[in-house]
């Protein structure tokens, strides 16, 4: 039975598989020097309307969540982001390693809030240099429990962070998901326009490995760390000496060469592809009586279920069982449920199939 574990457990895409095989007997030069880094940058560039936009190629997507707040803030500085954000909860303190503190909100669902953001504002600096010194705002999109971030949304907390003379960075790890989840009205390009920093997730998105950091030289914060960022990515140790291959597999992602008959490069149909099995995969759960914790057009979906259903859940479809404070009281955990693009019509039919037996 199909695993809905998470986005990442298949290897890669036909199109990136296949620019691996092709150009696998080249000979380039190291640690992202090479022609492939090149034009895939260019090609960015070009996607998100940046024409001056630093892009460079990190392995995982921790690394790029570490290189980012390091390059863009100070060391007695910190992030103010949500209390469920993802270095919040599972990056071990990777960042804080780096000497960063994290200043979390109480924002629900990995929105941040302004109100919250402005909270968390206060109390810190209330305290002067006893305290972490905010230095920008930390955002997913999708968050981290599946929330597609709207136009406004984004707007509001990006005016209250460039207010306070915060730097904003967007962690893309499923960034393809929210830009093509049906309904959405956030486009990359007006994203690219607004932050200082963001990137492509490609790990989640139909790549072996990698993601595209993308850094704006359009705000002081950015121009800093565009010049930072190659010490601090080698400090790091994640500098990858074949670093052509995330090249590669980011200019097949957005190579117009591979578009469909539509237009749409890869890099947006691999995510569309698994938000159309994920949607289909939601209504089948709830028509079988699941609650879920959210409506959500994108590729995570959240849904309440009792010890024994999460177990056969987990067991049977790879779903992540999560702890979290149960609404009607019952004891209920959250079972996640993730789609790549390789999940099909056919194994999206065959869980709720599944799932019915469950709830039966």
């Amino acid at each position: 039975m199909h695993q809905f574990r998470n986005d990442y457990s298949e290897g890669a895409a036909p199109e990136i598989l296949d620019a691996l095989v092709r150009t696998n007997g080249e000979q380039t030069v190291g640690y992202g020097g090479d022609p492939h880094c090149a034009r895939a940058a260019g090609l960015i560039r070009a996607e998100i309307g940046q024409g001056d936009a630093d892009v460079r190629f990190v392995p995982g997507g921790t690394a790029a969540n570490i290189l980012a707040v390091s390059a863009l803030t100070e060391e007695f500085e910190g992030p103010i982001l949500a209390a469920d954000a993802h270095p919040t909860i599972h990056e071990t303190g990777a960042i804080e390693g780096c000497g960063r503190r994290l200043l979390a909100t109480d924002d629900p669902l990995g929105l941040l809030t302004p109100d919250a953001a402005e909270r968390a504002w206060a109390t810190v600096t209330a305290n002067g240099s006893h305290s972490t010194r905010p230095g920008m705002v930390y955002i997913s999109d999708t968050t981290e429990l599946g929330h597609v971030w709207t136009r406004g949304e984004f707007d509001a907390i990006c005016d209250w962070a460039h207010g306070h003379g915060l730097a904003v960075y967007v962690d893309g790890a499923r960034i393809a998901s929210a830009m093509t989840a049906d309904g959405a009205d956030l486009d990359i390009r007006h994203l690219a326009e607004r932050a200082d920093a963001f990137t492509l997730g490609g790990t989640k998105n139909g790549m072996l490995f990698g993601e595209a950091l993308v850094v704006s030289p359009r705000t002081e914060r950015g121009r800093r760390a565009i010049d930072r960022l190659p010490y601090l990515t080698k400090r790091a140790g994640a500098l990858m000496a074949k670093g052509r291959l995330m090249g590669v597999m980011y200019e097949a992602a957005f190579d117009p060469a591979n578009a469909d008959g539509c237009g749409t490069l890869p890099y947006w149909r691999y995510a569309a592809h698994a938000n159309a099995a994920s949607v289909r995969l939601a209504r089948g759960l709830a028509a079988a009586g699941f609650e879920p914790l959210l409506q959500t057009a994108g590729n995570q979906q959240f849904f309440w279920v009792d010890a024994e259903q999460g177990a056969r859940l987990a067991e049977h479809l790879g779903a992540e069982l999560m702890e979290a404070r149960d609404p009607a009281g019952a004891g209920r955990v959250l079972a996640r449920l993730v789609t790549s693009w390789a999940a099909t019509n056919a194994d999206v039919d065959e869980a709720i199939a599944f799932a019915r037996t469950l709830a039966s």
